[in-house]
């Protein structure tokens, strides 16, 4: 008969739902290489272990890897998903800090967005150049080139 002094039994019902990396493999369908991987470069925070060495993960990391998954999907580095993760698992208010992050992606997506446009139009400018030799260069469509490539950022900053 168990009395109030006794210790807990050694598999508390935490331990029991902690996933095993074969669980997660199964669950989110991601290798347990994969998941190896992000855990070594901690995208899932400090990971707790059973007395063998095994990690375990909580019962929310498969939801940690579709949101993984959707935040690669979208452009962000595994630096980025990791501090997006780091906030969900330990801010009061994570919204904000998610929201932070999405704006600042959507951001960058845009100029470069811009970029490839401004790169489209520079090539069809140039392709729509007549061929002939009759620049310094020997081809005009290089001429072309050189003229329009000075509308692209890059080259503007290796100018000042």
């Amino acid at each position: 008969m168990a009395t109030v002094l006794d210790p807990p039994p050694a598999t508390s019902s935490l331990a029991i739902r902690m996933l095993k990396i074969g669980q997660l493999a199964s669950r989110s369908g991601i290798s347990a290489r994969n998941l190896r991987f992000y855990a070594d470069a901690g995208v899932f925070g400090e990971l707790t272990r059973s007395p063998k060495g095994y990690r375990l993960f909580p019962p929310e990391a498969a939801q940690w890897v579709r949101i993984l998954r959707a935040a690669q999907a979208a452009g962000f580095t595994l630096d980025e998903v990791q501090e997006l993760l780091r906030a969900l698992r330990q801010d009061s208010a994570p919204c904000d800090h998610v929201r932070e992050a999405l704006g600042s992606k959507l951001n960058a997506l845009e100029i470069k967005l811009a970029e490839i446009k401004l790169l489209v139009d520079i090539l069809r400018i140039t392709l729509s150049t007549p061929d002939g030799q009759t620049s310094e260069l020997g081809c005009n469509l290089m001429e072309t080139l050189l003229a329009e490539a000075a509308r692209l950022p890059a080259l503007a900053e290796h100018r000042a």
